[in-house]
């Protein structure tokens, strides 16, 4: 898949360098702040809920684009899914590459066997009412893992 941002045109390559940049930027942190490494799986799911939002990022990622400015970025997104036109194209396509790169494919198996060992931790706790949003959130989120992977 490729990118054009200004006049350059670059490759979206999701090798180790797209994997480490996703769980740098866009991992969750737990209470010591300490980086929880699901990056990759956060932007993996944003793309099976339908987040546009996440095409920019998935560009940042493995676009190897340096600094380019949010202007260059959303003219690439209008370029990269024809204005609009093919948003579902390109998020589909997004998801074959995380899919088919071994890199991202790991780190988000290795997410998703983490989550269901939590799970039932997590239904163990008393269910508040922002428990049981957290639940049906995990839920749905290893649904979608389960039927996409």
């Amino acid at each position: 898949m490729e990118v054009t941002i200004g006049k350059k045109t670059s490759t979206l390559k999701f090798n180790y360098k797209a994997l480490f940049n996703a769980n740098r930027d866009f991992s969750n942190f737990d209470d010591k702040k300490n980086n929880l490494g699901d990056g990759a799986t956060n932007l993996f799911t944003r793309i099976l809920m339908g987040d546009t939002s996440v095409i920019p990022d998935i560009i940042k990622v493995a676009g190897n684009i340096g600094k380019v400015s949010e202007d260059e970025i959303f003219s690439a997104v209008d370029e990269l899914t024809a204005d609009g036109e093919k948003i579902d194209e390109t998020l589909n396509e997004l998801k074959e590459e995380l899919k088919n790169s071994g890199f991202f494919k790991k780190s988000i198996i290795t997410q998703k066997e983490n989550i269901q060992e939590a799970l039932p931790e997590l239904k163990k706790k008393e269910q508040t009412d922002e428990v049981k949003k957290q639940v049906t959130a995990v839920e749905r989120i290893l649904t979608l893992l389960n039927d996409n992977l």
